[in-house]
């Protein structure tokens, strides 16, 4: 009767299961009855009863040949010396299995004969006969019976069903009939199956003289007679496989030892046994080393065999993977990770070298008993930590013990020199009670003691993402993948449900950094939250060590900038020389660094709104996003003000009395906006100053949130002008319209600026123009009579001719001015039509003072500032521009210590709390000019390196101070190398990393 059900037993037969070396394939361990925990598996009295196909093999063996094969393969376990073991042919499978009853189905069931599933317990272990490779394909995939697959394909299978009193109850091999095809296959099949059946009986992978694969040190004959046939792999160059080993399929006395520990009968043979241990700082054992490949060597002539040679690995029966408290302790389909595998820690580190062989003839043997690592590559699937082997720690000096038959000598290995765990950050924490994530972002730690995680606490915004990178070290502090297997998981701090972590790495070292394991994790909401590291395997060592960087970008300073640009400083953890910023695709330019701080100078954005800001970490690979965290320009929420928007009517071509005004405040209705969109549109072809005389444009308004234009008529008739806020990012934008009514006549006399406002006591030169038009044209050579109407003040001249552009000048020097001054212009001869210049006296309790750009700058050393550009007005509401200021500039040149937060840093830039170190000083002057601007052009005249600009700034009662700054350039804005960053390991400094600032100090 043919079943279709779902084939689990493929999962145990393709794929590896938890095995141990020299000894054992499968121990008991929580899947079983507690009773039986850490006993080997085995067939039951020692005796296999097995069944074979009704079909042929192969062409060249027939179904009683193929018997014959078997059975004769068989002996090769069965016939050793002191192994109680028993294989019987008991009979035949009830039918021909082949792909006509074999069938697998896309959706990952199977169809097969009753009495080869793993419940038939009445037919123990079968054996098919694959004739045509086609049940090969069923069971492992389309084409895998195909002749191209021989080397790994040609047999497989091998047990599937266990019983809780911890016996083997059920087996399945599959030999691939294409694969012995003719006689010279026949060597390599029956290698093969030895192997395969090896493992049907229990026996694990294991490794010793494994310089037969690896050539180093190349290997004497005596190698290969002590290589072990259970060996994890073989390389693909062997086909046939006696050009590799000779006597490819008789057990070596590994092998044999191995089996005899399964099914021991009285041997005549010794035994060595015990644990191996990590040592404390005096040479006394400390915590037992799993995972050491324990080495007895028969001493020969003097000198340890190659040939004679056993070896077991230390914590053979302790469980492998138990799981951990980030992903859990069961697997997808809820079996426990330590369903194989005892949990008692007394045999964490033991080692069992039995059926050590006295020579013939003699009573006792000496034994050589060393220690090795396990071959990353040609022994990954031996051993309990298969398939991630871990390098031991320490060293040991072999040593000699004489063994008689039937003896059993205790002896522990004590690794000398091993790792010690010392206490760091993140010692006695749980998953209850975290510890806080140090300041710097950064820490080292060991994960000593078995079962031992990590646990800390921070907080975080909402709409922020952060990335954990973890690299696991040797002792060395050199990145490696044969220690610590980090991984990583994130909770709310209010979730006590424990693993699986909402947000955690599946696995380790998912990055292509050596040794690093990263955790990208995104939080919806802000709060607390814990972090967990964890060995993979549930694992904990005092080899454990690692360096951990958390990156978390928290908040930006300020949170607005203009769309022109600026610096800012982010604030968060984690930060270091060598980060990139970038707001959308456009890296910024990183100008310092501490743990805390980042300083930037972001690009010019490309529209007024919200912007997400990404810090990121070419070391790791790691970022840090905050969405939505900057404001380019205009927010949504900001306000428009018409200042002043009141024209006289204006002859066409003449320049209107007074400017358009406009103020962009944030949504309390004072903050200044700097750097935001106003668009500039006009009717009836007005021409606007600000556009270059063009009738629309963009501009943005300046750091005091002005935004201002001039307007000439074009034409006869009212003008709309109307200036909008940022009218391409939010929609409908807000926006403000002046009106303006253009004449014209026969002569028309225009005033530009009719109206300024001079500082009381200025002494001051103030250029006074007029244009004559005519239906608005121009005139040239018309006569212009300049008088003082009112006031003290002298003319540089009376009388000026317009030039070919209908312009004429004069300057009225002012000394000591203290009361208003008019003074007429009028077209001679007749003195008509006239305009009035009135320049008001403007005292200096009225003044007030705006910063109009330039007032925060941070460059890199070698660079130039930019101008300082300040106003005075007159403090009225609109304000008007004040001229004949004179501000004094003292300018401090210093280097401003950082302080432990974070600030500009050692790397340049100040922000600290520390004395400044002066290293200059000088002053300079500027009296402000028309539209009340005075500006100066800082510099650092010959300090070198990084230093703190501190410009003081007085005019009368108005003052000011502005804080600028040079820093060495970090290069944050270019890419990085992706290599890790490793600080300077110093066992002694609890954890701390050395070489960078990644520990709370």
């Amino acid at each position: 009767m043919l079943r279709r059900f779902l084939f689990i037993a493929a999962l145990v037969l393709y794929n590896a299961l938890p095995a141990s070396a020299g000894g054992p394939a499968y121990v008991a361990g929580s899947g079983f009855d507690p009773s039986v925990k850490g006993q080997s598996l085995t067939w039951a009295g020692g005796n296999l009863q097995y069944f074979t196909d009704q079909g042929d093999l192969s062409p060249i063996l027939r179904g009683g040949q193929a018997d014959v094969m078997v059975a004769d393969v068989f002996t090769h376990w069965t016939t050793i010396p002191g192994v109680a073991i028993s294989a019987t042919l008991a009979g035949h499978l009830a039918e021909d299995v082949s792909g006509a009853n074999v069938i697998a189905f896309p959706d990952g069931t199977y169809s097969i004969p009753d009495d080869i599933e793993p419940g038939a317990l009445s037919t123990p272990v079968g054996i098919v006969y694959d004739y045509d490779g086609l049940v090969t394909d069923a069971l492992l995939g389309a084409g895998a019976g195909g002749l191209q697959f021989c080397f790994s394909n040609a047999v497989s299978g091998g047990v599937d069903n266990f019983s809780s009193d911890a016996h083997l109850i059920h087996a399945l091999v599959v030999i691939n009939g294409v694969c012995v095809a003719d006689t010279s296959q026949v060597p390599d099949v029956r290698y093969r199956l030895t192997r395969t059946l090896g493992r049907v009986l229990g026996l694990g992978w294991s490794q010793a003289d494994i310089n037969v694969i690896t050539r180093n040190p190349p290997p004497v004959p005596d190698d290969f007679e002590g290589f072990p046939l259970m060996h994890f792999l073989d390389p693909v160059s062997c086909v046939p496989i006696n050009i590799c080993y000779p006597d490819a399929e008789v057990p070596k006395m590994d092998d044999r030892a191995a089996l005899g520990l399964l099914y021991p009968a009285n041997p005549a043979t010794a035994r060595i046994h015990g644990s191996v241990f990590f040592t404390d700082s005096g040479g006394n054992p400390a915590q037992p080393m799993q995972g050491v490949n324990v080495v007895a060597r028969r001493i020969e002539s003097g000198q340890p065999s190659r040939q004679f040679v056993a070896a077991s690995v230390s914590g053979f029966t302790f469980r492998g993977n138990a799981g951990n408290g980030v992903n859990g302790f069961v697997d997808a389909k809820g079996r426990p990770f330590d369903y194989f595998g005892s949990d008692d820690p007394a045999v964490q580190g033991a080692f069992d070298l039995a059926g050590l062989e006295i020579p013939a003839g003699h009573s006792s043997a000496t034994y050589q008993l060393s220690v090795e690592a396990l071959d990353a590559n040609w022994s990954e699937g031996v051993g309990p930590y298969a398939p991630a082997q871990v390098a031991p720690s320490g060293s040991f000096t072999p040593i000699i013990i004489t063994v008689q038959a039937g003896s059993d000598v205790v002896q522990d290995v004590l690794m000398q020199g091993s790792a010690i765990a010392h206490p760091d950050w993140a010692s006695g924490s749980s998953y209850a009670t975290p510890v806080d994530l140090p300041l710097g972002g950064g820490w080292g730690a060991w994960m000593s003691g078995y079962g031992v995680a990590d646990w800390l606490q921070f907080t975080a915004q909402g709409n922020r993402t952060a990335s954990i990178a973890v690299t696991a070290v040797d002792e060395a502090g050199q990145p490696t993948q044969n220690k610590l297997m980090p991984v990583i998981g994130m909770w709310p701090l209010s979730d006590q449900s424990g693993p699986p972590a909402p947000a955690a790495t599946p696995s380790a070292f998912n990055t292509f950094i050596t040794g690093t394991t990263r955790l990208d994790a995104q939080f919806i909401a802000g709060g607390s939250f814990r972090v967990g590291v964890a060995d993979s395997r549930g694992d904990g060592r005092p080899d454990y060590f690692y360096f951990a960087s958390f990156l978390y970008s928290d908040s930006v300073n300020p949170p607005r900038v203009g769309l022109q640009g600026g610096p800012v400083t982010l604030h968060g953890l984690g930060f270091h020389p060598g980060i990139q910023v970038s707001v959308g695709t456009v890296n910024s330019a990183v100008l310092s660094a501490t743990a805390n701080d980042v300083q930037t100078a972001l690009p010019p954005g490309i529209l007024d709104g919200t912007s997400s800001l990404v810090v990121n970490d070419p070391a790791t690979g790691g970022f840090s996003q905050m969405t939505d965290a900057l404001t380019y320009g205009a927010a949504a929420t900001d306000l428009l003000l018409l200042l002043e928007g009141s024209e006289p009517s204006t002859p066409v071509g003449a320049e209107a009395a007074n400017p358009i005004r406009v103020r962009v405040v944030a949504s309390d209705g004072s903050t200044a906006v700097n750097g935001a969109t106003v668009a500039w549109t006009t009717t009836n072809g007005a021409s606007l100053s600000v556009c270059g005389g063009a009738p629309n444009c963009s501009a943005l308004s300046d750091e005091a949130g002005f935004a201002s234009t001039q307007v000439t008529p074009t034409a006869i008739g009212t003008s709309t002008i109307t200036a909008t806020l940022a009218p391409a990012s939010y929609s409908p934008p807000q926006s403000k319209q002046a009106t303006m009514l253009g004449t014209a006549s026969a002569l028309d006399l225009g005033a530009v600026q009719p109206t300024r406002w001079i500082a009381t006591g200025a002494t001051i030169d103030v250029p006074l123009t007029v244009r004559v038009l005519d239906m608005g044209e121009p005139q040239n050579n018309v006569p212009i009579n300049f008088r003082i109407a009112k006031g003290a003040g002298g003319l540089s001249s009376g009388t000026g001719n317009t030039n070919n552009t209908g312009y004429a000048s004069t300057t009225v020097h002012l000394v000591t001015h203290t009361s208003d001054v008019q003074v007429t212009a009028c077209v001679a001869p007749n003195n008509v039509p006239c305009q009035t210049f009135t320049l008001f006296a403007t005292p200096a309790s009225s003044w007030r003072l705006e910063s109009v750009s330039g007032s925060t700058q941070v460059i890199p050393v070698g660079q130039p500032f930019q101008p300082l550009v300040l106003r005075i007005t007159d403090g009225a509401s609109p304000s008007n521009p004040v001229m004949g200021v004179n501000l004094v500039f003292d300018v401090t040149l210093a280097r401003i210590p950082k302080n432990d937060s974070g600030g500009g840093g050692d790397d340049g830039g100040g922000g600290g709390g520390g004395m400044p170190v002066i290293l200059g000083t000088y002053q300079m002057q500027a009296a402000t000019a028309d539209l009340g601007l005075a500006s100066i052009l800082p510099s650092v005249q010959d300090v070198q390196g990084y230093c703190d600009v501190l410009i003081a700034v007085t005019g009368g009662p108005v003052e000011s101070k502005f804080h600028l700054q040079v820093v060495e350039p970090m290069g944050g804005g270019q890419q990085g190398t992706h290599q890790a960053r490793i600080p300077k390991f110093n066992p002694d400094d609890g954890g701390h990393a050395q070489g960078r600032r990644t520990v709370q100090e």
